[in-house]
């Protein structure tokens, strides 16, 4: 099973889980002064901005939040080991509609929380 130690390593994993739902992965993308991790985007409309962190579910949380005006789904990714830290604050994560995606450390990925759906007003690239 692999441990985490950076989070480039959870990159590979979500960017499977974003072409599994039939969106292409764009990585690193500067919009609305913000660089989302990983977006789901088809047609040029970003449908799912993905933020990756290892740990610091308060940046995370934060970051994600503003994905909202850009995407029409916004998750937190991090590694499974992080389940329980998350669940502590699953209220949060259910107040602001942000979904929680995890990554196992055989590189497989599953929706623990799904995001609510947004009406984006910047969701064009």
């Amino acid at each position: 099973m692999k441990h985490f130690s950076l989070e480039e390593e959870l990159r590979g994993p979500i960017n499977e889980w974003v072409r599994f739902q039939g969106l292409e992965p764009v990585n690193e993308f500067p919009i609305c002064w913000r660089i989302p991790d990983v977006l789901g985007v088809r047609d040029r409309k970003i449908e799912v901005a993905i933020e990756l962190k290892l740990s610091d579910l308060k940046t995370a949380i934060f970051q994600a939040s503003i994905y909202r005006f850009i995407a029409e789904k916004v998750y937190v990714a991090m590694p499974s080991s992080r389940q329980p830290h998350l669940l502590r604050r699953i209220k949060d994560f259910n107040d602001l509609g942000i979904g929680i995606l995890l990554v196992r450390g055989d590189l497989t990925t599953f929706r623990l929380l799904e995001s609510r759906l947004f009406d984006p007003i910047f969701s064009h690239i």
